[in-house]
């Protein structure tokens, strides 16, 4: 079972959404044995020699992972680093709601994490800036330029995560997930994602890309159709591939591909 919403559970929370709630962010982070072995995990103070900071009060924070699991965020955190402009430069600073946690699901494996923003330095001016704001509950009322800044710079990274994972959780799926995005490995594993029309979460994706990194009108609704098929065949012909996203390659084109038009847009 995925544990993704499907299209038609008209907004239901999934097995899968329960588990990964945002507001989970607490001392268990750190503490307790869940289903994995404590032997199992690996602590780490960073991704990709990056400092991973605790959301809820702003403190530099180590948390727990399954090595895999914490082997394929840095692979996502260097691919991140090569396909943003090149201004955007480190220090950066990760700040998270947590990795394991004393509960059910692949966050008591140590194989998720919930990512809450990235701030990263302009390598021009040596200032730090906002690069991904997970904080949807923050920004969603913003307008104009602030607005489109976050938003397109919002799924200029899930985009990004998306080729890495196969379960990326967004403000779209469900209100838990309004302050955080939340990424495992669940199917993946240790491999880049793959596209299913079954699933609403990554449909969800594509067509937020479509809409707000491509520029093309495209119906936000979680259900894949035709509408959805022509405009990301169209957003991936423009950055050069044909045909429809439902391939592992096209589908991983697409995924970086937005990534870079959308940092392209609000660099």
């Amino acid at each position: 079972m995925s544990g993704e919403r499907l299209p038609g559970m008209n907004g239901s929370m999934s097995r899968r959404s329960i588990l990964a709630a945002g507001v989970a962010g607490s001392a268990a982070v750190l503490l307790g044995t869940g289903n994995a072995s404590a032997a199992a995990l690996v602590t780490q103070s960073e991704i990709n020699s990056q400092p991973t900071f605790y959301e809820v009060n702003g403190a530099a924070t180590s948390f727990r992972y399954d090595p895999g699991f914490y082997s394929r965020l840095e692979a996502w955190h260097v691919h991140w680093r090569n396909w943003t402009p090149y201004h955007w430069t480190a220090p950066h600073k990760i700040y998270s709601y947590g990795a394991y946690v004393n509960k059910s699901g692949m966050h008591g494996e140590g194989r998720a994490f919930d990512l809450a923003r990235m701030l990263i330095t302009n390598r021009d001016t040596g200032a730090t800036f906002t690069a991904f704001n997970g904080r949807y509950d923050q920004w969603k009322n913003s307008t104009g330029d602030a607005l489109r800044t976050a938003r397109i710079r919002y799924w200029g990274t899930m985009a990004s995560l998306h080729h890495h994972f196969r379960h990326v959780i967004s403000y779209l799926d469900n209100a838990e997930h309004h302050n955080h995005a939340h990424i495992d490995n669940a199917i993946s594993g240790s491999g880049d994602s793959s596209f299913t029309t079954g699933s609403a979460t990554q449909t969800y994706f594509v067509q937020a890309a479509c809409q707000y990194i491509w520029g093309i009108s495209t119906g936000i609704d979680g259900d894949w159709g035709p509408q959805t098929q022509q405009n990301s065949s169209a957003a991936l012909a423009r950055a050069g591939y044909d045909g429809v996203i439902t391939t592992q390659s096209r589908w991983l084109a697409f995924c970086k591909a937005s990534a870079q038009q959308a940092w392209a847009l609000v660099p």
